[in-house]
């Protein structure tokens, strides 16, 4: 077998790498020294609990345990997607806030059982995802509990290999550590294991504005809530010992968000949790008047792509005031400002050339190619638009005989109507928005962030009036100078 086949996924777990965040807008000016960024959501279940998830499972094996034995997970999701991708069986004991990106991949990894617990539960309440989990090992005959809060399980050996490829990547010469805390064992382990080779580094303890892990207090968990996953405690968690953490640093949802948003932009695909520890880095560099050739690192620790639905959703994240005052700037510009009130009557659109339902196939291919058309608009009754053809999936179903040149276009369209679909097996439906003269040109280009081409109608969506592209909106926008890549 050749050298570069890696025989499993477990296998693949680790050595992720370390990168120079100081380019990323908002991170590096005004900061002497540098900030690293160790890319843990590049692990193959893309967060830093691949590691932990590893090792239980070597130590799960030690036991005797059954590779088939349901384990009891609990957690913000991260673990359980790491356990399910190294195959094994759960239940899953997940906070309301977990994203539904989570949900939905852990559905897709075969886990059936998900159990949603009450967010910043205390411990020792029914409501608490121990006591949950205990309950349902009780009556869930071979099961295991698993919850890294808890500390029941040895993860030295898995956070000393992470902190020795910090210290190699680092030659030897690494500051500071950022990092989120959570459950405590990353804080906890990698502090020891760190201050064993470098005495002097600092190690940053990040948790959300109004989290209580560094009062080491317990407060009234329903006073205290917060959006960022991953990070933060309405209590102090019994896996962090004392001592472990040299600086405590708070960070707001909006300065952790937006910092997150910054950094995809800047190439680094990590979620809001990586975005506060990135800012309060920031905050630390600048505090600490660092010297030029001072490093701190920084783990992210899960990757942006859990969060489709709340930070890469401009909409949620403008609904929720979590973008700075910058990039609200910027996305009102790109969203209304840049089109000034235009309408798509401002686009001077050529009139639309449409075809008919009952229209032949060979017809309709050779009108799109005498226009050089992409696709055309097909009528039905009155004239009346109900879908689309567009010429390559045309050409390629006369060309693998699947459609007879003679057949009717309405056979293969795509339609927009919830009409019932005939027999021909490429006939679909397609959702229809409707879009006349009248619709702003800002809306418009929202559509276009789903959609290739728009038909224009009249609000009564009778007649096609017209077929609108993204470079028509691109060439508007050139002409009005103010079209920006």
């Amino acid at each position: 077998m050749s050298k570069l086949c890696i025989t499993t996924i477990s296998d693949t777990i680790g050595r992720t790498p370390l990168v120079s965040l100081s380019k990323v807008d908002g991170v590096g000016h005004g900061v002497a020294g540098e900030i690293l960024g160790k890319l843990e959501y590049m692990n193959p279940g893309s967060s830093i609990k691949d590691r932990v998830a590893k090792h239980i499972v070597a130590q799960l094996t030690a036991k005797g345990i059954s590779a088939d034995a349901p384990l009891v997970v609990a957690g913000p999701g991260n673990l359980a997607i790491s356990l399910a991708m190294l195959g094994r069986s759960l239940i899953c004991l997940l906070p309301e806030r977990t994203t539904s990106d989570r949900v939905r991949l852990l559905k897709a990894l075969g886990v059936t059982d998900i159990v949603r617990t009450l967010d910043g539960a205390l411990p020792g309440s029914p409501e608490h995802a121990c006591e949950i989990g205990r309950r349902i090992v009780k009556h869930r005959a071979g099961s295991v509990y698993i919850d890294e809060e808890l500390g029941d399980w040895d993860l030295s050996a898995c956070y000393d290999e992470l902190a020795n490829e910090l210290i190699e990547q680092c030659d030897g010469v690494l500051d500071a550590l950022v990092l989120g805390v959570d459950t405590g064992n990353a804080a906890t382990h990698l502090s020891r294991a760190l201050k064993a080779k470098l005495p002097d580094i600092q190690i940053v303890g990040v948790e959300p504005t109004n989290s209580a892990i560094g009062e080491q207090t317990v407060a009234n968990p329903l006073a205290r809530r917060w959006l960022c996953e991953d990070i933060g405690r309405a209590y102090a968690p019994r896996a962090l010992l004392p001592g472990s953490i040299d600086m405590w640093i708070q960070v707001s949802d909006r300065v952790a968000y937006s910092m997150a948003r910054r950094l995809v932009q800047g190439g680094v695909l990590a979620g809001p949790s990586a975005g506060a520890s990135v800012a309060a880095a920031r905050m630390y560099a600048v505090s600490a008047s660092l010297q030029p050739t001072s490093r701190v690192a920084v783990i992210l620790g899960d990757t942006a792509r859990n969060y489709t639905d709340t930070l890469l959703s401009d909409d949620w994240m403008l609904a929720h005031d979590l973008l700075d005052a910058r990039m609200v700037a910027d996305l009102q510009r790109t969203q209304i400002e840049q089109y000034r009130a235009a309408s798509i009557e401002d686009l001077q659109l050529p009139a639309a050339v449409t075809v008919a339902e009952n229209d032949s196939m060979r017809g309709a291919v050779a009108l799109m190619a005498e226009h050089d058309f992409s696709q055309v608009p097909v009528t039905g009754p009155a004239r009346r638009l109900i879908g689309y053809l567009t010429l390559s999936a045309a050409q390629t179903l006369l060309d693998n005989h699947v459609a007879l040149p003679t057949d009717p276009v309405g056979k293969f369209m795509l339609r927009f109507n919830p009409a019932p679909r005939t027999s021909g097996p490429a006939n679909i439906r397609k959702e229809y928005w409707l879009i006349t003269p009248e619709t702003p040109l800002s809306e418009l280009s929202r559509f276009f962030e789903s959609h290739s081409v728009a038909f224009v109608t009249d609000a009564s969506r009778k007649f096609c009036l017209g077929i609108a592209t993204k470079q028509d909106l691109i060439s508007f926008l050139a002409r009005r100078h103010t079209f920006r890549f």
